[in-house]
């Protein structure tokens, strides 16, 4: 975005038109250039040397099925008009990586830049508290790992995107506390840099609950229910409770990346020390580690982590087992009481709720404003991380003229 004062240059213009190219050809999965030139606004002849110049770039080809039909039709009459050539996009020839970690698991998923998933895998891993080190080890790992798979097609992979449960200053990338993992100050990015040579459009390190709460809100705009919306809440449960807030159609970060933080909205009054320093957390009377204590799961949680000690807690509600029962009843009754509070701040037009609060919908039947369940479950910040990603790129896709 250009500061007030600044013009724009020629090659910011054509960075621009290309974006709106891709973009259209994104949203409708095929279309002519004179279809291109009526979605864009973009004249016939401009949109004819945008789409050779994607072409070249391997960002968009001729569609195969448009093609097969081209070539199933019969030699038109004299003076009648050949049917006009389709457009996709290709992007097979280059490609992001994505990693999110939680507390006892490593996810990796490579995807090429038309949103094709290449390769995904998934390690077990307990990552050890207060030093980020042997975590970006094992990382490191699981990139070059991925590095030697015969992918197909052997894209290049031209950025990694690390999608992390904590905040993350948006004008250094830095994490300046992960109370989860006991770290401060970490500056993830220059940790795994130092241990591997980086691609050359270099580390993307964003919060985990935001990037889900974008793939949410996308596949909400996939859904012809939902695909007006423009004001989202979405609140998650799995290692703490976070979440993210659309606002007008964007993500909403605040000056520094640290918007949104319902685990840590204060909620009793004088109540318990949180790890953050306040007291009275959300997170300090419904975490997920409260609840699963609370259900006397507490070594079924250390021998099988915690994600599945919290599936555990779901299948023994839906099971009426009065533990249980008790210690969801009680993070229900402060989660209603938060939302309710959101509500009245944000007014959304709907709501999302993951991890396993997803189990839970129906808990929420008499609610005032739409709800459902997160639709990328487990693996929502990874996708919706590298759709971010996907995304920024396709928008203004100059950088990749030359990776």
């Amino acid at each position: 975005m250009n500061r007030p004062g600044e013009s724009l240059t020629s090659s910011d213009v054509r960075d621009h038109n290309l974006g709106l190219v891709l973009a259209s050809l994104e949203k409708v999965g095929s279309a002519s250039r004179t279809e291109l030139a009526e979605t864009t606004g973009l004249v016939r002849g401009a949109v004819t040397a945008l789409v050779a110049e994607l072409i070249e770039l391997g960002l968009v080809r001729t569609s195969s099925v448009a093609s097969q039909l081209v070539e199933a039709t019969p030699a038109p009459r004299v003076g009648a008009g050949r049917p006009q050539e389709k457009l996709e996009l290709d992007g097979s020839r280059l490609a992001l990586l994505g990693l999110q970690f939680t507390s006892d698991r490593i996810h990796l998923h490579v995807v090429d830049l038309a949103g094709r998933s290449l390769l995904r895998r998934d390690l077990a891993f307990r990552a050890p508290y207060g030093d980020p080190g042997a975590l970006v080890t094992t990382l490191v790992e699981q990139i070059e790992e991925a590095y030697a798979a015969a992918i197909v097609g052997s894209p290049t992979i031209i950025q990694w995107v690390f999608a992390v449960p904590a905040p993350v200053l948006t004008s250094t990338g830095v994490i300046p506390i992960a109370i989860d993992f006991g770290w401060r100050d970490v500056d993830f990015a220059a940790l795994i840099s130092d241990r591997i040579e980086v691609p050359r459009l270099g580390i993307r390190v964003v919060n985990d609950a935001n990037a889900a709460t974008y793939g949410e809100f996308n596949s909400l705009w996939r859904n012809p229910n939902t695909a007006g919306v423009t004001d989202v809440i979405y609140l998650k449960s799995d290692i703490g409770i976070g979440g993210g807030a659309i606002v007008a159609g964007s993500v909403l970060l605040g000056a520094n990346g640290f918007a949104f933080e319902p685990g840590h909205v204060s909620v009793v009054p004088d109540g318990v020390e949180c790890e953050c320093g306040r007291r009275g957390c959300l997170v300090t009377v419904a975490g997920p580690e409260r609840i699963v204590s609370l259900a006397g799961l507490d070594t079924y949680a250390a021998a099988n982590g915690l994600e599945a000690a919290l599936q555990e807690v779901v299948r023994r509600f839906r099971a009426s087992e009065s533990t249980a029962v008790a210690a969801i009843e009680e993070a229900l009754k402060w989660l209603r009481l938060v939302l309710e509070n959101l509500v009245m701040l944000f007014e959304p037009q709907y709501i999302v709720l993951g991890g396993y609060l997803a189990e839970l919908v129906d808990e929420f039947s008499e609610f005032p404003v739409p709800m459902s369940a997160a639709s990328l479950g487990a693996l929502g910040a990874l996708d919706g991380a590298i759709l971010q990603a996907r995304h920024s790129l396709l928008s203004s896709p100059g950088p990749l003229r030359a990776a």
